[in-house]
């Protein structure tokens, strides 16, 4: 049986609908994956048996004498598993999993072909320390790979630039974060379930909570009357929030004024096709990035977050209009496909939440540019070269 090597230093690898994706076409192709990386949360789902999973954490650096013989013995395993398979293709994930890829393929095991899976772009103007180092050494190993898997051109043009790849468009998969199309036999009744007035219309906004994904700019709109009247939000979380976290108190105001039409739903799915359901029910979706430099994942990255924004994909498949924040992607697509509304301060929402928007117009553009290109895994990724 044939088999590859995934190498990550995540540990949400099952939340990542492209691997999640990929997986699974390597099942139905008889194909067993060896994941390498910290302990995964959630847990390998029963349903991907060809996964078999290592725990390693890598480091960075051998600087540390504290952490050479773990880091030894995780990079022979890796090679042991590699030659014991007669594995010929390394799947690396992200910065980090390039530079551990690459001293596998430099030093351990020269024949594999090396994959380049980039969720994530660092860029050198934004870093210092330890990530800038990072920075350098992904360069440094950039040099060894063979394909490159990216989300859409604007990311890809920022990543060549870079890290000066020198690819071929023909070794290059563009595929975005988006799940798999799922049937969704019956959307919850967001009315009901949650005492809401039948005459509100129903807006989402389901993820995290910081600056960088829209908290201020929500709050900011409730607080400055840039919210329409007409619309209901529901802020879903996938973990309770406790006195002391960061936006309690303004979360809680809202939530418990009974003038503002706002209803935090704290709320962990645990299946995938329960969130569907959840989120089928509403009418309008936020999908927000606002970039700042605390930290390199929110500075040029979540500027254009483009089509590695599994949220923005998951709404399109469900035919759910959404407002999103912009940037060179969205505004492309705008143009082409009216899936919601493009805005550039949160001052906007008003006007742009009381036009009308198609939820067919949504899942035209869900299946012409954000269904996952099974056919790119073959192709570009490494099996057949």
């Amino acid at each position: 049986m044939q088999s590859v090597c995934f190498i990550t230093p995540n540990s949400d690898t099952f939340t990542n609908p492209t691997l999640s994706t990929m997986f699974h076409y390597f099942k139905d192709n008889g194909i067993t994956v060896h994941l390498f990386g910290p302990q995964q949360m959630p847990q390998c789902p029963d349903n991907l048996d060809n996964v078999k999973c290592y725990d390693c954490t890598f480091k960075m650096s051998f600087k540390n004498p504290k952490y050479w013989c773990k880091q030894y013995k995780a990079y022979s395993i890796v090679g042991e598993v590699i030659k014991s398979n007669n594995i010929k293709n390394v799947y690396a994930v992200d910065p980090l999993g390039l530079i551990i890829g690459g001293r596998v393929k430099k030093y351990l095991c020269k024949d594999v072909k090396l994959c380049y899976l980039s969720f994530e772009i660092f860029f050198k103007e934004e870093l210092s320390g330890y990530y800038l180092t990072l920075k350098n050494k992904e360069i440094k190993y950039s040099k060894l790979i063979d394909s490159l898997l990216v989300q859409d051109d604007v990311r890809k043009d920022l990543l060549f630039a870079e890290n000066g790849f020198t690819l071929s468009d023909n070794k290059v998969a563009l595929i975005p974060v988006s799940p798999e199309p799922i049937e969704v036999k019956e959307a919850v009744d967001i009315h009901e379930r949650f005492g809401i007035d039948k005459s509100m219309k129903l807006a989402v906004y389901s993820g995290s909570l910081g600056k960088w994904c829209g908290t201020d700019a929500i709050i900011e709109a409730f607080d400055k009357g840039y919210w329409p009247a007409e619309y209901h939000l529901v802020f879903h979380t996938r973990r309770p929030l406790n006195e002391g976290d960061a936006y309690y108190n303004d979360i809680m105001r809202l939530a418990n004024n009974p003038e503002i039409p706002f209803t935090l739903h704290a709320h962990p799915f645990e299946a995938f096709e329960d969130l569907a359901a959840f989120l089928k029910g509403f009418d309008l979706a936020l999908a927000l990035y606002y970039p700042n430099f605390d930290n390199p994942y929110y500075g040029k990255n979540m500027q254009e977050i483009g089509l590695s924004s599994g949220k923005f994909s998951m709404y399109m498949m469900l035919g759910l209009p959404t407002i999103v924040t912009a940037c060179k992607t969205y505004n492309e697509l705008i143009k082409k496909y009216k899936f919601g509304a493009v805005i550039e301060e949160v001052k906007e929402l008003k006007d742009v939440m009381n036009k009308a928007y198609s939820k067919e117009v949504a899942e035209r553009m869900y299946k012409s540019v954000l269904v996952p290109h099974l056919t790119e895994i073959d192709k570009t990724l490494c099996l057949k070269n």
